[in-house]
């Protein structure tokens, strides 16, 4: 699986999950999902969730706190580290 088909699928998830419109201009795959309010903290355990399921990888809380998971672009890199190991 390619990066561009993580962050795909990751985008689609947040997109649906989180009811984020697709023409709001302050979203993209690069935006800290907790900064600018998209996801609260329920919300990352739900992604990281979905992200184990969907990809069949295991995230751990030292994964959680070596790498910065703030944007898609930052939890796909994860998970394409951990499927591409």
């Amino acid at each position: 699986m390619t990066m561009e088909e993580i962050i795909a699928a990751l985008d689609a998830f947040v997109r649906g999950h989180f009811e984020i419109e697709a023409d709001d201009e302050d979203y993209s795959t690069d935006v800290n999902l907790f900064d600018f309010g998209y996801v609260a903290s329920m919300g990352a355990t739900e992604i990281i969730l979905f992200a184990e399921e969907r990809f069949g990888i295991h995230i751990t809380q030292k994964d959680v706190t070596l790498y910065p998971m703030n944007s898609v672009r930052e939890i796909a890199g994860v998970i394409f580290g951990k499927i591409g190991a």
